[in-house]
């Protein structure tokens, strides 16, 4: 068993956020962009590997297991997610005009309507009369109210990801095969003569 740590969760976690850090660059998902990701996610497992080997915990069936599900679900399903959100970028989020200075005077002079609208009509429980100063104010920041949606809408699909990793993390130790915990055992016990020699 590694520690927390470096469980599935945790290293899945740690690579889509090192993915986040490069993805405002890709600017379209290319066979070179999930190469260049992979190389990536191989190096950091190669370091966590080899922190754990100085722990003295050697389980290479277990980082082999983390390097299948990095590329049969976190590299594949990080691809689908970039994709969408490379598509929406380039429609602006659905922003008319993408948000300039027009769009932006046109929104506060929408909102600036309807907070009258709300004041005014009887049926909406809305009495400030100032109100329509507040949508007003509101109306400019209309684009950067859609950009955050979009954007914590992107972050949920990432922590979804990392959720589904808890999971597999616990299916895979479950049914771990009785072969890979003796080989582990193994190495474990290979290493306590040197620990007893030094």
């Amino acid at each position: 068993m590694v520690p927390e740590k470096y469980g599935l969760a945790a290293v899945g976690r740690y690579l889509l956020d090192q993915f986040e850090l490069r993805r405002p660059g890709i600017r379209e998902w290319t066979p070179e962009i999930a190469a260049s990701l992979r190389a990536q996610a191989e190096a950091e497992i190669v370091q966590m590997e080899r922190q754990l080997r100085e722990l003295e915990i050697d389980d290479q069936q277990y980082w082999q297991r983390v390097r299948r599900v990095v590329d049969d679900i976190v590299l594949p399903r990080y691809a689908k997610i970039v994709t969408d959100e490379i598509a929406l970028a380039r429609r602006d989020y659905g922003i008319w005009r993408g948000g300039d200075l027009v769009a932006r005077g046109t929104f506060a002079v929408a909102g600036f309507i309807l907070g009258i609208i709300a004041v005014e009509v009887p049926y909406i429980p809305i009495e400030a009369k100032w109100f329509p100063a507040v949508t007003l104010l509101a109306g400019p920041m209309f684009p950067e109210i859609i950009m955050g949606w979009y954007r914590w809408r992107h972050r949920r699909k990432l922590n979804e990801m990392v959720r589904d990793l808890e999971k597999v993390s616990l299916t895979l130790d479950t049914y771990r095969p009785l072969s890979e915990l003796t080989e582990a055992l193994r190495a474990d016990v290979a290493l306590e003569p040197r620990e007893r020699s030094h």
